[in-house]
This record gives structure tokens, sequence and C-alpha cells, in this order.
């Protein structure tokens, strides 16, 4: 059996503390974050580069040479994406929308697992996603409507689903099983190891919508995460860990 594959967590921890957390794909919320954690070596773990929407420092301090040197060792960008929620301090639209922009444009040369936020934006990003072709969307703690989500599938976004939406019924009745990849959007005060339990949650609670069992949700997972892998042509740049697992598929 596979081992838990989460597509999107945060991790700021030691080595030690990372072993035995399943093959994960852990966001950045800063280009500086992303820096630092290139170089941190664990075989299932594949570190992406990203800028928040959240993180107006971040934000207003983008960099997209800095962007460009970071994404050529990586397989996955992410967190990126617009934030409109008013319970937050945010960078303005405007700069978020310029940021995001133009990460989007610059992966037209260099496609990758794009994780994208879109907390009360979900209609702005899918408007830009139709104006900037990006290999492969994948849509993390997506809280669109029925139509939001039917124009998102048709746009090629792949959704990564959260416990706390595992419910909602716009998965099962608008989103194909093969664009179905899991997350816990595990925090960087959550213990990592705890990351393999709350995925398993996840799973039987998605398995249970598409009415399958959760192996077999788990193996669509990783088929679908090969897809992606292979649409994006990435393998090269992903953990050895996981590069073996999809080897064997």
């Amino acid at each position: 059996m596979f081992p838990t594959l989460d597509a999107h967590v945060h991790l700021d921890s030691t080595k030690d503390q990372l072993d035995g957390i399943g093959a994960v794909l852990a966001m950045s919320l800063s280009l500086d974050e992303a820096e630092r954690s290139m170089d941190k070596y664990n075989d299932m773990i594949c570190w992406g580069v990203g800028c928040h929407p959240r993180r107006t420092e971040a934000q207003k301090s983008f960099d997209l040479g800095k962007f460009e040197q970071i994404v050529r060792r990586t397989a996955v960008v992410g967190e990126i994406g617009l934030d409109f929620g008013s319970n937050y301090q945010h960078a303005s639209k405007a700069l978020q929308t310029q940021v995001f922009q133009s990460i989007l444009e610059l992966l037209s040369n260099y496609p990758r697992i794009v994780s994208i936020h879109s907390y009360q934006a979900t209609e702005a990003v899918l408007n830009i996603l139709k104006e900037t072709h990006v290999d492969i969307p994948v849509l993390h703690g997506w809280y669109g409507n029925v139509s939001q989500t039917i124009m998102a599938v048709e746009l090629g976004c792949y959704f990564s689903i959260h416990p706390s939406i595992a419910r909602y019924t716009k998965f099962r009745n608008h989103v194909p099983l093969d664009r179905v990849l899991v997350e816990t959007d595990n925090g960087y005060n959550d213990p990592p190891l705890g990351i393999p339990s709350r995925i398993e949650w996840c799973e039987h609670l998605v398995a249970q919508q598409f009415g399958i069992t959760q192996t077999e949700l788990r193996n669509v997972v990783w088929r679908n995460f090969s897809d992606i892998v292979e649409k994006t042509d990435t393998i090269k740049l992903l953990a050895e860990g996981i590069r073996k697992i999809l080897g064997c598929k």
C-alpha cells in the first residue's frame, strides 16, 4: 500500500521531527522561507516556493528574479494566490493581483505543480486563470460555489481537499475523481507526526463522498499525482523517496 500523500502542508521542524510523516508537498509563505527550505533534505518532502497573499511584507518585497532562481530547484509552487477576506491584514488587492499574475506568467516557462490560495477571492482567481495559462493549477482549500467549481474543472484545475470541506457535495457532484488530491494544511505549530493520521481521516471523508474505499481513494490520489507530475515533467525535481514511489506505479 502507498504511504499517505499530503498535497499541502506548512513545516518548520528539525530533521528528526520530519521522519515518518508520509509523502508531503510543503508550502512556503515567502521567498526567504523557500530559500531556507531548499537546503533541508528529507526523501519524502518536496519543498515549494511561494508568496502567501496574507504575508504583507513578503508581497511587498517579492522579487520575481529571486523566485525564478528558486523555482528552478523545485517541482512545487505554493503557496500563492489571492485572499480578499476581511478578517486579516493583507497586502492590497492590487499588489496581490500583481504578484500572483507575475508568478503565473513566469510559470509559462516553468511548468510546475501550483498550489493556489483563493479565500474570498474565488472569482478573481478564476478570472486570472482564464487569462493566464497554468499547466496544473491545484486549488487548495476550495470554497467556491457550484458554478465556480464547474468553471474550475473546465479550466483544468485539480482540488486538494481539506477535512473541513471534505463533506461538501459539490466535490462528489461536480469534480471528477481524477482531479482529487487530499491535504491537511498542517500548520507550523502542529506536530508533523500527526500528518498521516489526519490525512487518513481526510481520505475516509472523501472516500465516503465518492462511494469508494479509503484504499481505493489513496490509490486514486497517487495516480492523480503521478499524472500531474507527468504533465509538468517535474519528476526529476521531486524528493528521492517520492520519485521511487512513482517509479513503482
